[in-house]
């Protein structure tokens, strides 16, 4: 009896004793708070976001095109981590080594890029690392899915608000309030490929306006398959040895206005990195990394037409990989290496709506970083090389919506930005908003944006004695056009052009210890379109599609850039009370790789949710259903890694004591 059958035998018993209280309390009146927990049904156009305009806006109104994943969205179709999330946005996609998970946007995803073109907020608060300027997307991103009420991704552009790292465009995950997690909650969930969650919460809100959740999880799998191409037909045999676990948790508390919020991740990820020539034991790689980070944000309204925002953050990054090598024929060594950041931020804005037509944005952010290291060692002997830096980053931005007619509305804004390490740049944004219905919208936009060289590709270089790259720079000009026929249909399409320079990166092919240079001028141009239609029956369809064209000066194609992408979501209810059917599919074209085009494929994800009652429910589903296989090549190193196979997953939540 193999250990995932017996998981998910032991998952499928616990749905079975929950359901005899989940049928007994099916006829119950709903309260104010299963009320309260409903998801809102609001007219597309209609549905508020924060991101592009770091203020909260209709659709309609933000000066970017945003894209949202909701949490029934996650529910339903049983999304395990930010990776998966992000993988049904337009135009993002996803590939992974087995140990971290990569964004390419819009055709731009560089090999052995960590995801640092991408500023990722949680809450508003920025959680890129200080040393990689990294974006964790897979299990040591720091909030389980099932407490997130949305995310918001705005392509583009983004420096004029955001400064570094905005570059490719803004993600920002929204907390759930307590409503959503008031009482006592359990989940568990378990797969066929040997990976086991279990997550416990408890939320609480008061008369008085006090509230609170507090979260804690811990997820391991084992028995991995082996996703390098390359070497799998060897390290096969050691599949036992390959294993991933995490433990995270989480807590926000609200009065009003105020809001403190925590959340901390470690993981430990073990796989086979050497084997012996005898064939017998494999020496491990094992990487173990601790990120947490402790916010306060406070907003108030000065006068009637003043208000005032405040964010203080510290954060705390530390990442150590153990990677074994043979010094000669039985021989094995290990290397050590050791990173650690930490770093306070504080942002500051004013919102000003006294001058008529005017809605003023004024803000300042800072970041302190008071550590930047890493060291390398052999065998705890060492360091062999390390460095230790810190820094300050100061930023100004100024933002004016100006609505000159009815219909049309000017969004101008700037940011300076300044760095200790001699950074100054100067980012410019423009947008024009035209809506000529009461249904539809227009917008043209064009911004700048730069991502300054972090303290590894910048430290790396040092230690080869080569220059430290420059910062990049991109241009980018982007219509959107934006329609609601009807309450049940929209649709949208988005033509953008982006203009690249100094695009930082490594030499692929290489494998370790690489420097980085900046590269030819990139251009990236394309269109994302979709629609979205909702039956009476309850039906809904989702469609996108992005073309999409990343190529230097000389036309040859950008690495690691599907050309093609096709997403589709629908889902259905069934003629059962509270079951629903849902389904997803992708389809890639080829990817170019230095050694040869990787082929297109698509991939289709099923699943079946149950919901008896609010409190309750169960998804059983089925991803990568027809068991594709296919590779990508995301590191430097150019090698291919299969991608997840055919995974069935049961996953169960229950609530109680609200």
């Amino acid at each position: 009896m193999t250990l995932n059958f017996i998981a998910m035998r032991n998952a499928a018993f616990i749905a079975s004793t929950l359901l005899t209280s989940a049928v007994v309390q099916a006829n119950t009146p709903p309260s104010l708070e299963d009320l309260l927990q409903q998801p809102i049904k609001n007219e597309a156009a209609a549905v508020e976001v924060s991101t592009s305009a770091r203020s909260i806006k209709s659709v309609r109104n933000a000066p970017q095109a945003t894209y949202i994943i909701t949490d029934d969205d996650i529910l339903t179709f049983n999304l395990k981590n930010l990776a998966e999330i992000l993988s049904f946005m337009p135009g993002l996609y996803t590939s992974s080594d087995s140990a971290f998970e990569y964004l390419t946007v819009r055709g731009i995803g560089r090999p052995g890029d960590y995801n640092s073109r991408i500023l990722f907020l949680v809450d508003g608060t920025r959680v890129n690392d200080n040393v990689y300027d990294a974006g964790l997307i897979s299990d040591d991103f720091y909030i389980d899915t099932e407490l997130i009420e949305r995310v918001e991704y705005s392509p583009g552009a983004g420096s004029a608000l955001y400064g570094n790292n905005a570059f490719l465009g803004v993600v920002n995950v929204i907390t759930k309030r307590s409503n959503k997690l008031r009482g006592a909650e359990v989940s568990v969930s378990a797969d066929s490929q040997h990976e086991r969650q279990l997550r416990a919460s408890y939320g609480m809100r008061q008369a008085s306006g006090h509230e609170a959740w507090f979260s804690l999880s811990h997820s391991e799998q084992d028995n991995i398959p082996i996703a390098n191409a390359t070497l799998q037909p060897v390290f096969q045999t050691f599949e036992h040895d390959n294993q991933d676990s995490s433990n995270k948790v989480a807590a926000t508390y609200r009065y009003k206005q105020l809001q403190m919020q925590v959340a901390g991740v470690r993981r430990i990820r073990q796989e086979p990195g050497f084997i012996t020539d005898s064939l017998e034991r494999a020496a491990l790689t094992k990487s173990v990394s601790e990120n947490y980070f402790i916010a306060l944000q406070h907003s108030s309204e000065l006068t009637a037409d003043l208000a005032f925002f405040t964010n203080i953050s510290t954060n705390q990054f530390a990442f150590d990989t153990l990677t074994p090598f043979e010094l000669f024929p039985g021989n094995i060594q290990q290397y050590l290496f050791a990173v650690k950041g930490k770093w306070t931020s504080a942002d500051m804005r004013f919102s000003y709506q006294g001058f008529a037509d005017h809605q003023l944005l004024f803000g300042i952010d800072a970041q302190r970083d008071h550590h930047q290291r890493y060291a390398l060692s052999i065998n705890n002997i060492g360091p062999v090389n390390s460095s230790s830096g810190n820094n300050k980053r100061l930023g100004l931005y100024f933002q004016d919506e100006w609505r000159f007619s009815a219909s049309q509305l000017l969004v101008a804004g700037f940011r300076y930005d300044h760095t200790d390490n001699g950074v100054t740049e100067v980012s410019p944004k423009l947008s024009w908003i035209w809506q000529p219905t009461a249904t539809s919208t227009l917008k043209l936009s064009y911004g700048t944006a730069f991502r300054a060289p972090n303290e590894y590709e910048s430290e790396t270089n040092r230690f080869y004695q080569v220059a430290v790259p420059e910062a990049e720079q991109v241009k980018t000009t982007e219509l959107i056009w934006n329609a609601q026929p009807s309450s049940h249909f929209s649709y949208y399409a988005a033509l953008y052009y982006s203009k690249f320079s100094s695009l930082i990166t490594s030499r692929a092919g290489q494998a370790a210890f690489i420097e980085f240079f900046n590269d030819q001028q990139v251009s990236s141009y394309g269109i994302e379109t979709g629609l979205d239609y909702v039956w009476n029956f309850g039906g809904r369809l989702n469609l996108s599609l992005s073309l999409q064209q990343a190529e230097y000066q000389d036309g040859e194609k950008l690495t690691n850039t599907p050309q093609h992408l096709f997403k589709a979501m629908y889902s259905q209810p069934l003629p059962w009370q509270g079951w629903q059917l849902n389904w997803r599919s992708v389809a890639a074209a080829k990817r170019q790789n230095i050694n040869g085009d990787i082929p297109g494929y698509s991939r289709h994800d099923v699943s079946l949710h149950w919901q008896p009652l609010s409190h309750f429910d169960v998804v059983l589903g089925i991803k990568n259903l027809t068991d594709k296989r296919y590779t990508d090549a995301p590191r430097p190193s150019a090698n291919e890694f299969y991608q997840p196979g055919r995974r069935a997953e049961l996953s169960i939540r229950w609530r109680f004591g609200q």
